[in-house]
C-alpha cells in the first residue's frame, strides 16, 4: 500500500516468513514492506487515541480462560527453518520491541468485547496491541500495520507466533521455544486465541472508549510487572538475545514511538500528581496526525515536545498557553523555556532514578524469576508426579473396573451357561415329550390307518357286494328282459310262421286252383288242338286262335318283422 511505513515487527515477521518450512521466497506483502521502509503511514481513519477521563475505579472483568473459549477447527502448523539460529524468536522479538517502546504510557483507548474492556495502544505506524485481563495476569494480542489478525499472542503461561493464520512457533513461560512435536493441546489453544484476536479486532472498529485514569493507575503495576518478567525471560534465552543483537538496527524504528509515549507518560504523571483535579492532558500524537479530522482539537491532542518528521528531530512546544498576555509573551516564553529545562532535568533525573529502580527491580525480578522457575519446575515436577499418581490411580481404577467387569462378565457367562444348560434340559425334555407324543400319534395314526384300511376293505367288500348284487340284478333284469324279448320274438315268429303257413296254404290253394285252371286250359287247348287237327285240311289258311292269357297272380306280401 502506498504511503505505508514498515515497522520493526514487519521486518521481523518478514524474516520469519523466510524461515518458514516449505517457503522458498518472502511473501509479496512482506517484500513490499521491506522495500518501503521510508514511507510514511497514512492517517488513521478512526481515533487512534482518546483523552483519558477522571472517574472512580471500577472492578476489572476477566476474559474467559482458554478452556472456556468456543471450540474451533485446529489451524495448520508450520515449522521454522533454521531454528538453531534463533529465527523462531522473530515473532516474540517484534512484539517485545513494540511493548518496550510503549514504556509507562497509558493505553490510547478501550472498547467493549463480550463484556470485557480490552486496552489498546496504537502506534504511529498503525501497529496495534490489545491487552485484556485474565486470571493470573494479562493476555496481549499484537497486530502488524493494516492486519486484522494477530501475529503474536502472549499469555501468562504460553505465547504463540502466527504466520498468515498458521501456527509457526510456541513459547514457554520462560521464553524457550517448545519443540514442534510437543505442542499437544497448545494447537487447540492457539486456534481459539487466533479466532478471538480476529473478533477482537472487528470489535475495536466500533465505539472506542476513553481510558479511566483511576483504573489505569490501579492496574498498571501488574502490566509493568508482566513486561519485566517478559524481559527477564528474554535475558535467559541466549538464542533470543543473539537474534535481538543481530536485528538491533531495526529497533531504531521505535524511537519516534518512544518519544511520543514518554511525553504521554509524563503528562499522565503530572496530571496524577495534581490528583486528577485539572482537565485531562492532551494525548501525545505524531505531528502528521494533526491533519486527521478527529485530532484537530489542541486541548485533546498535541504533538510531543520532540516530534519525528521523516526521521529528523524538530523542536517545538509541549503545550501552547493561549491565555498568555501579549505584553509579557517574551518573558513568559523565556520563563517557560527555563521551566521546561528544569522539568526536563527533573524528568531526566526521575527517569534515571526510574531506570536504576527498574534495574534493581529487574535484578530482583530475575532472582524472583529464578526462584519462580525453580518453584515452577518443582511444581511442574509435583504436577507431573501427581499426574503420574493420578494416571496410576486411574490405571488401577480402570484395571479394577476391568476386573469387576470381567467378574461380572464371568458371572453373566456362568448364568448364561446355566440358563443354556437349563434350556438344553428343558429342550431335551421337550424333545422326549415331543418324541413320545409323536410316537403316540404315530401309533394312533397306524391304528387309524388300520381302521381306515379295515373300513376301506369293508366298504370295498360292501361296494363289491353291492356291485355284485347290482350286476346280478342287472343280469336278472337283462335275463328277464331277454326272456321277454325272446318270448315276444317267439310270439312274433310264431305269428309270422302262422301267417306264412296261412299264406303258404293260401298260395298252395291258389297254386292248386291255378294248376287246376292250367289243367283245364291245357285240356281245352288239347281239345282245341285235336279239333284243329281234325279240321286242319279245311281251315289251314285260317290263323290259329290265340291261347287265352292265364289269370294274373297277386301274391300276398309277407308281414314285416318288427
Amino acid at each position: 500500500m502506498a504511503g505505508f511505513r514498515i515497522s520493526h515487527l514487519g521486518a521481523s515477521v518478514a524474516l520469519a516468513a523466510l524461515a518458514l518450512a516449505g517457503c522458498n521466497r518472502t511473501p509479496a506483502v512482506d517484500q513490499a514492506l521491506l522495500n518501503n521502509q521510508s514511507a510514511i503511514a497514512p492517517l488513521p481513519d478512526l481515533p487512534a487515541t482518546l483523552p483519558m477521563v477522571d472517574g472512580p475505579a471500577t472492578p476489572a472483568t476477566f476474559a474467559p480462560r482458554v478452556t472456556s473459549l468456543p471450540e474451533t477447527r485446529p489451524i495448520r502448523t508450520v515449522r521454522v527453518r533454521d531454528a538453531a539460529s534463533g529465527a523462531g524468536y522473530a515473532y516474540a522479538n517484534a512484539a517485545y520491541g513494540f511493548a518496550d517502546a510503549l514504556g509507562e504510557a497509558p493505553p490510547d483507548y478501550g472498547f467493549d468485547y463480550q463484556g470485557v474492556e480490552p486496552w489498546a495502544w496504537q502506534a504511529y505506524d498503525d501497529s496495534i496491541v490489545f491487552v485484556e485481563p485474565v486470571a493470573g495476569g494479562y493476555r496481549s494480542y499484537y497486530y502488524r500495520p493494516g492486519a486484522d489478525e494477530p501475529y503474536f499472542i502472549r499469555c501468562p503461561d504460553y505465547s504463540y507466533g502466527y504466520a498468515n493464520g498458521q501456527l509457526a512457533v510456541v513459547y514457554a513461560v520462560d521464553g524457550a521455544i517448545i519443540p514442534w512435536a510437543d505442542y499437544g493441546p497448545q494447537v487447540i489453544y492457539a486456534s481459539r486465541y487466533l479466532v478471538r484476536g480476529r473478533d477482537m479486532w472487528r470489535a475495536s472498529r466500533d465505539e472506542r472508549l476513553p481510558i479511566n485514569a483511576a483504573n489505569w493507575a490501579d492496574r498498571r503495576t501488574g502490566w509493568f510487572e508482566a513486561r519485566l518478567q517478559w524481559g527477564a525471560a528474554r535475558a535467559r534465552q541466549p538464542l533470543w538475545e543473539s537474534y535481538a543483537q543481530t536485528n538491533a538496527a531495526a529497533e531504531s524504528h521505535w524511537r519516534t514511538e518512544q518519544v511520543r509515549r514518554g511525553a504521554d507518560a509524563r503528562r499522565f504523571a503530572t496530571w496524577q500528581s495534581q490528583g486528577f483535579r485539572s482537565a485531562p492532558p492532551p494525548r501525545a500524537i505524531p505531528v502528521q496526525w494533526q491533519q486527521a479530522s478527529w485530532a484537530r482539537n489542541p486541548d485533546h491532542f498535541a504533538p510531543a515536545a520532540a516530534a519525528i518528521t521523516g526521521g529528523a528531530v524538530a523542536s517545538g512546544a509541549v503545550m501552547a498557553h493561549n491565555a498568555a498576555i501579549a505584553a509579557q509573551r517574551q518573558q513568559e516564553e523565556q520563563q517557560a523555556r527555563l521551566a521546561d529545562a528544569a522539568r526536563v532535568q527533573q524528568e531526566q533525573a526521575r527517569m534515571l532514578a526510574q531506570r536504576q529502580q527498574a534495574m534493581q527491580m529487574q535484578t530482583a525480578h530475575l532472582q524472583q524469576a529464578r526462584v519462580a522457575d525453580t518453584m515452577q519446575r518443582r511444581q511442574q515436577q509435583a504436577v507431573r508426579f501427581e499426574q503420574q499418581q493420578a494416571h496410576a490411580a486411574e490405571t488401577m481404577q480402570r484395571r479394577q473396573q476391568q476386573a469387576v467387569r470381567f467378574e461380572q462378565q464371568q458371572t453373566r457367562t456362568a448364568e448364561m451357561t446355566q440358563r443354556r444348560q437349563q434350556q438344553a434340559v428343558r429342550f431335551e425334555q421337550q424333545q422326549a415329550h415331543a418324541a413320545e407324543t409323536m410316537q403316540r400319534r404315530q401309533q394312533q395314526a397306524v391304528r387309524f390307518e388300520q381302521q381306515q384300511t379295515r373300513a376301506a376293505e369293508m366298504t370295498q367288500r360292501r361296494e363289491q357286494q353291492a356291485r355284485a348284487a347290482d350286476v346280478m340284478q342287472y343280469r336278472q333284469q337283462q335275463a328277464a328282459q331277454m326272456e321277454r324279448q325272446q318270448a315276444a320274438r317267439m310270439e312274433q315268429q310264431q305269428a309270422r310262421m302262422a301267417d306264412m303257413a296261412r299264406r303258404e296254404q293260401a298260395g298252395a290253394a291258389r297254386a292248386q286252383e291255378m294248376q287246376a285252371r292250367a289243367q283245364q286250359q291245357q285240356a281245352r287247348a288239347s281239345e282245341s288242338f285235336q279239333r284243329a287237327q281234325m279240321q286242319a285240311p279245311r281251315v289251314q289258311e285260317q290263323p290259329a286262335p290265340r291261347p287265352a292269357a292265364p289269370p294274373h297272380e297277386h301274391p300276398e306280401r309277407p308281414h314285416e318283422q318288427r
